[in-house]
């Protein structure tokens, strides 16, 4: 155990900025998709770190992967071609839907976007004044970029006057509200397949569609925001596949490295060939040593079979979820997801369940202030599912 724990977790919060609210857990390792505290004591992790362990923790082939890449080579910018990289980039072009060959790599979710944001400006240099289309409940990042296309207010409130008034707010799931926005100035809309942040709302089959085919009508393109979604969390390896689509553009982060920091940036060569060089640029992203980590990622997840996992798994989760929602229904409005990606929403606030959980040995996060939302790792085995379930029968 480690000595004087509780005063780390002090001091930690004394020290670090005050934009993380803290539990008052320090833990020492994880494995799988457990995590274990200085004392010992065992939690499920149905947080994930934010949805980015899609392999779990400490996985051997991503640790051996890591730390021979680590010995070799950390990093030397993207001007210079690197054996890791040129991998990724190939198995990303390979694992998503022609045209979308052309990879720009960052280091977050947030900058995935802020590089889309630029590259659907770059194709629209003739409109003076573009514009976006994104949706309410929308959560694409904090940057002031990403900040300008998120919805909720508390995120905005403090930077509004500096996020660029040329988004547009439709309602997801409305195609009218879509088309209403439409001008001669919309270049782009934004959206995520399901909304992660905003509550775990999937969109349905035939809105999707809608939009695809408003968007090819009107020359619009489509960013679709995966950060979450990605690296099959919803039972496929990315969303858009449920929907039978090919977005224009698609933005990659979180479980991409394993808990590396990455973003990816996917599009086709006709839109990158409207940037130029220097317009936009990274240090950091593409490094070897995450390039490494991703190849590692996206390898597991294929060999292991992780996508048809969260599927079952995730499949089993939301049918018992559904079923106590109907036991319950004066406690519980209603369960939404898709494979292991899913919001059980309360006819009350949450924050007293989470903390039961806690105590239950369950790591749960919330989505708004009363949907309980769980993004797990996808290794999850049965024996966790069960648990995971009757934990929350008991809250």
């Amino acid at each position: 155990m480690t000595k004087n724990y509780q005063k780390i977790i002090e001091e930690e919060n004394f020290y670090n900025s005050k934009l993380f609210p803290k539990k008052d857990i320090l833990f020492s390792r994880g494995k799988g998709a457990l995590l274990y505290d200085v004392n010992g004591n065992e939690y499920l992790d149905c947080v994930g770190g934010h949805g980015v362990m899609n392999i779990g923790h400490s996985h051997p082939k991503y640790i051996e992967k890591i730390q021979h890449q680590v010995e070799e080579l950390l990093l030397v910018p993207q001007g210079y071609p690197v054996e890791e990289r040129y991998k990724l980039l190939k198995t990303l072009a390979e694992i998503t839907p022609k045209p979308l060959s052309q990879t720009f790599l960052s280091n977050s979710g947030t900058e995935s976007i802020e590089a889309a944001i630029k590259l659907v400006l770059a194709a629209n240099r003739d409109i003076k004044n573009p514009e976006i289309i994104a949706f309410k409940r929308s959560f694409h990042g904090r940057t002031l970029g990403s900040l300008a296309l998120t919805y909720t207010m508390k995120y905005r409130k403090a930077f509004i006057s500096w996020l660029s008034p040329h988004v547009k707010w439709a309602s997801f799931g409305d195609i009218e509200s879509v088309k209403e926005l439409v001008n001669e100035n919309t270049v782009a809309v934004f959206i995520e397949m399901i909304q992660g942040e905003g509550g775990v709302y999937p969109a349905s089959e035939s809105f999707i569609k809608e939009l695809k085919e408003l968007c090819e009508n009107g020359d619009l393109i489509l960013v679709d925001d995966e950060v979450q979604t990605g690296f099959g969390r919803t039972g496929k390896m990315f969303a858009y596949e449920h929907y039978n689509i090919i977005p224009d553009v698609i933005c990659m982060a979180k479980g991409i490295a394993g808990g590396l920091p990455m973003g990816a940036t996917i599009s086709s060569s006709e839109l990158f060939d409207k940037m130029m060089i220097g317009e936009h640029n990274t240090t950091f992203g593409g490094n070897p040593l995450c390039c490494a980590a991703a190849n590692a990622v996206i390898d597991i997840i294929r060999s292991e079979n992780l996508v048809k996992n969260a599927e079952k798994k995730g499949k089993e989760l939301i049918k018992a979820f559904k079923r106590l929602a109907e036991d319950e229904a004066k406690r519980i409005r209603e369960v939404r997801g898709i494979g292991l990606m899913i919001g059980i929403d309360y006819r009350m606030k949450i924050k007293n369940l989470l903390k039961k959980a806690q105590e239950m040995k369950l790591l749960l996060l919330n989505a708004g202030l009363t949907t309980l939302r769980l993004i797990p790792p996808l290794v999850i085995d049965d024996q966790q599912v069960d648990k995971i379930i009757k934990i929350i029968q008991q809250l």
